[in-house]
């Protein structure tokens, strides 16, 4: 069943619940491979709308980041100590081609 977060982001629910949730070393060894993984395997719109989604949840839950995050994917991998909005900030860059340093 989707919450309504899902309903609302459905691109970004998607790449978490199906790259990045608690199985993402099916992918690779590192999130990043996942990451890598999503943008080689959906077509370029998609990767499109992932980063809209992305940036729109951003902007809705400056507040409300972790709670929100964990309700749309509770399952999801992300390095331990890593705010959402820091996550979300690396997600977004990661899809864009650009690869923060230190972070897996």
């Amino acid at each position: 069943m989707r919450t309504g977060l899902a309903e609302t982001y459905p691109d970004l629910a998607h790449l978490l619940g199906a790259y990045l949730h608690q199985d993402f070393s099916l992918f690779g060894p590192t999130l990043a491979d996942a990451v890598a993984a999503f943008a080689r395997d959906e077509p370029a719109a998609a990767v499109t709308a992932a980063r809209r989604d992305i940036a729109r949840f951003a902007r809705a839950h400056t507040l409300d980041c972790e709670a929100a995050l964990h309700r749309l994917e509770p399952d999801l991998s992300r390095p331990p100590g890593m705010t959402a909005s820091e996550f979300l900030n690396w997600l977004d860059a990661q899809l864009s081609g650009a690869q923060p340093p230190g972070i897996p």
